[in-house]
C-alpha cells in the first residue's frame, strides 16, 4: 500500500485528500450518453458514491474499487497518480471515476487510460481542457471522445459555513472511449437531468438513484448513445 500522496487540510472549506463525494445525478446523467460494460475499475472510490449505483447496471460484469484512504471501504488502497500502483490493479474495460482535482487529476487520468481496455470516464473541473504542461501532450494525442458539460453542484458550505457554495468551475464529464473516431460536446440544463440536486442536504435517497439507473437500462428515459 502506497500512500504518498499528502494534501494540505490547512485551507478552510478543503476536505482531507480533496475528497468530495460525487451526486448521484453524475453517474446516472453519466449512463444516459454512454453505455458503460465488462469490467469496471474505481481508482478513487470514497465512500462508493459512484461504484454502489455501478453495481445495479446491468451491462456491468464486475467492479474493483481503490482509494489511498485506507478508511475507506476499497478492495485496494494504492496512490492511483502512481504508475507503478496501476501493476497491481486487476485489468478492466473501462475506468469511471471522480478523482481529485488540482494537481493529482492529471497524472491518474493518464494512468487510467494505459489501464482501461475501452475507456475512461472521469469527472473533472471543465478547465481540465486548458493545455497546462501536466496533460497538454496527453490532450493533444488522446481528446476525449465526449464531454458531457453539467451544471454547478455546491460540494461544500464557504468559508463562514452559512450557506452552500459553488466551485468557479463547473464539472464535466470527460469522456475517453478509445473506439471513437469523432469528438462530441454535449450541454446539459438541470431542467434536463433526472433526480437533480444542487447541494448534499437536497440529496435524493439511494434507492430513488437505483431506480433512476434500472429505468435507464430499460429504456424508461431517453438516452444519446454514440457507440453501443
Amino acid at each position: 500500500m502506497s500512500t504518498t500522496l499528502q494534501l494540505s487540510t490547512s485551507s478552510v472549506g478543503k476536505h482531507p485528500l480533496n475528497f468530495y463525494e460525487s451526486p448521484s445525478w453524475f453517474t446516472t446523467e453519466l449512463l444516459r450518453h454512454v453505455k458503460l460494460s465488462g469490467v469496471i475499475g474505481e481508482p478513487c472510490v470514497g465512500h462508493g458514491a459512484i461504484a454502489s449505483l455501478l453495481r445495479v447496471w446491468p451491462y456491468i460484469e464486475s467492479i474493483w474499487t481503490n482509494d489511498i484512504d485506507s478508511d475507506k471501504p476499497a478492495d485496494y488502497h494504492y496512490d492511483a497518480t502512481l504508475p507503478e500502483s496501476w501493476d497491481e490493479l486487476p485489468a478492466c474495460d473501462w475506468i469511471c471515476t471522480n478523482p481529485p482535482y488540482s494537481v493529482y487529476a492529471s497524472p491518474i487520468i493518464k494512468n487510467a487510460f494505459k489501464k482501461a481496455r475501452v475507456g475512461v470516464v472521469a469527472f473533472l473541473l471543465t478547465s481540465f481542457l486548458e493545455p497546462c504542461d501536466d496533460r497538454a501532450d496527453f490532450l493533444e494525442q488522446h481528446p476525449p471522445s465526449l464531454v458531457l458539460t453539467l451544471p454547478r453542484f455546491c460540494f461544500r458550505k464557504d468559508k463562514t459555513g452559512s450557506r452552500w457554495a459553488t466551485d468557479n468551475i463547473t464539472i464535466s464529464c470527460f469522456v475517453w472511449d478509445k473506439r471513437a473516431t469523432s469528438q462530441r460536446l454535449v450541454i446539459r440544463s438541470k431542467s434536463q437531468i433526472i433526480g437533480f440536486y444542487k447541494n448534499p442536504e437536497r440529496a435524493i435517497s439511494q434507492q430513488r438513484a437505483e431506480g433512476i439507473v434500472g429505468a435507464i437500462a430499460h429504456g424508461k428515459f431517453s438516452t444519446n448513445y454514440f457507440i453501443r
